[in-house]
């Protein structure tokens, strides 16, 4: 007799970060999940993550942001990014980024609202793994339940029916639900299964990625670095003393990491006394050419591979949260499916923004290896450097639109932490012109919080009297006067078909 089914409202395939930050979002909607995540451990490659100003101030609104500073590096130190002609050479130029305590006295003189109003965080992959499960695990309205793996995915009209597999048991289910996002990563089995496709953004760029033990290269710097060089880019001091190098491979150069040891010791010029993991990618970077088939999505890095993981996790993270409060919305019912075709329009564009960005960075990495080769001093290596501007952001808050500007309320707390769970109707009339909209959303069943704001200045930027913000806390409608038919705001801001 088969097993009957089990049954949420939403299915997530896979516990990175977009699958585990889903399912977090969705549980902050009050929407039940079960995640399934093939490994048993998070990944033991200890790959630093930057996460922007803006990612953080996103991870805030599900509180987050004091834990993963419990397991970042040291607030007090700044991260040095150092170019040099050899390893063991001195660095032709150095790139400091100001350490996050820095960067948080410096925002607070910012009194445009452009400023985040949370510093970057520099965080290990396998402790943001590690916290962000220890959440799941922690939230009533989550299943996480490691060892299961996706096998295949079948859609029905008004249902995803997933066959999954748990590995240690050795027993079969299949999982039916409203939505299924797929977040398993590059080599996406809910992408394979629902025939999405992948789009290459370029060559392949094949590197290898050595993690390795050593305390005497972890101590060179006094602060983490990056040291980039024309044939081997080392990371130190964000993990205690493991190290991480990306050797720059040839296209067909699998030979040349048969021994990695030596390898590395002949970028290094250094030994190296103990390897702990060797990963080889092929560095090529693609994007799907479509986020949804159905009722099925993908996120992450099972939509987008931009660079090597670490160097995408802003991606993600808005990948998680753009869908997770569109899916609440619409499993809450609240919301139209149309608004679930702003998660592609929104997130693939961005996507395709950050490549660009990445790009930026190795093309500068490529001129500086002309630069080596032709045998340019340390001086005209230098200078041609100062005029690239670092392609690093800490805070990655965007040009003004999406996001409103930051202030403070008369009682001293941040606007943004008063922005409630789904939107939220900024009032600069005292709350007296706003309640007409705040009335109809709420008769339609839509929940918004009304925020009357009144004895502080706001910034100049700010985008209207009245500022309807979505549950990310982007702006979702905005003016001077309040609306004259709410409902056609109402429609807008939520999908829904126009109403009588």
């Amino acid at each position: 007799m088969p097993t009957p089914a089990t049954r949420t409202p939403v299915l997530l395939a896979g516990a990175g970060v977009a699958g585990s930050l889903i399912a977090l979002e969705l549980a902050h909607h009050g929407v039940p999940s079960i995640v399934v995540e093939r490994a048993g451990s998070p990944s033991r490659f200890p790959d630093p993550m930057l996460i922007s100003g803006r990612s953080m101030e996103l991870l805030r609104r599900l509180r987050l942001t004091r834990e993963l500073r419990v397991d970042g590096v040291d607030p007090a130190r700044p991260v040095d990014i150092l170019w040099s002609r050899q390893a063991s050479g001195s660095p032709a130029l150095a790139w400091r980024l100001p350490s996050v305590t820095e960067m948080r006295r410096s925002y607070a003189t910012v009194a445009d609202g452009t400023a985040p109003i949370e510093p970057y965080l520099l965080i290990s992959g396998p402790d943001l793994t590690v916290r962000l499960r220890r959440a799941l695990r922690s939230h009533p309205l989550i299943d996480l339940r490691t060892r299961w793996t996706v096998t295949d995915v079948r859609e029905e009209p008004d249902r995803v029916r997933a066959t999954v597999i748990d590995a240690e048991a050795g027993t079969r289910h299949v999982i039916e639900t409203a939505y299924l996002a797929g977040c398993d990563g590059a080599d996406s089995t809910v992408r394979r299964c629902v025939g999405l496709g992948m789009d290459d953004l370029g060559p392949p760029s094949p590197h290898v990625a050595v993690y390795f033990r050593s305390p005497v290269l972890a101590g060179r710097w006094a602060n983490p670095s990056a040291l980039i060089t024309t044939e081997v880019t080392v990371v130190a001091g964000h993990y205690g003393d493991i190290c991480v190098a990306h050797l720059p491979v040839a296209a067909d150069g699998h030979a040349d990491v048969g021994d990695p040891a030596e390898l590395l010791r002949a970028r290094l010029g250094e030994d190296v006394p103990e390897i702990v993991a060797v990963v080889q990618r092929t560095g090529t970077a693609s994007i799907a050419r479509s986020y949804r088939r159905g009722r099925v999505f993908l996120a992450g890095r099972a939509a987008h591979q931009l660079e090597a993981p670490a160097e995408e996790v802003d991606t993600c993270i808005g990948d998680a949260v753009d869908l997770g409060w569109r899916l609440a919305a619409v499993v809450r019912r609240w919301a139209d499916d149309r608004l679930l075709a702003g998660y592609q329009a929104e997130r693939r564009q961005q996507a395709l923004l950050d490549w660009e960005l990445a790009h930026r960075a190795f093309q500068t990495r490529r001129r500086f290896r002309r630069l080596v080769d032709s045998g340019a001093d340390q001086q005209a290596m230098a200078e041609a450097l100062r005029q690239e501007a670092p392609q690093l952001d800490p805070a990655r808050t965007g040009p003004p639109g999406l996001r409103p500007p930051a202030f403070r309320l008369s009682g001293g707390d941040q606007v943004f932490d008063r922005l409630g769970p789904q939107f939220t109707l900024v009032d600069l009339s005292a709350g007296r012109d706003g309640r007409s909209l705040v009335s109809a959303a709420r008769a339609r069943g839509i929940p918004v919080r009304h925020l009357p704001v009144t004895g502080v200045p706001v910034p100049g930027s700010w985008p209207g009297r009245f500022v309807l913000t979505r549950p990310d806390q982007g702006v979702a409608w905005c003016a001077d006067d309040p609306p004259a038919d709410c409902d056609t705001v109402l429609n807008e801001v939520t999908g829904a078909q126009n109403r009588p």
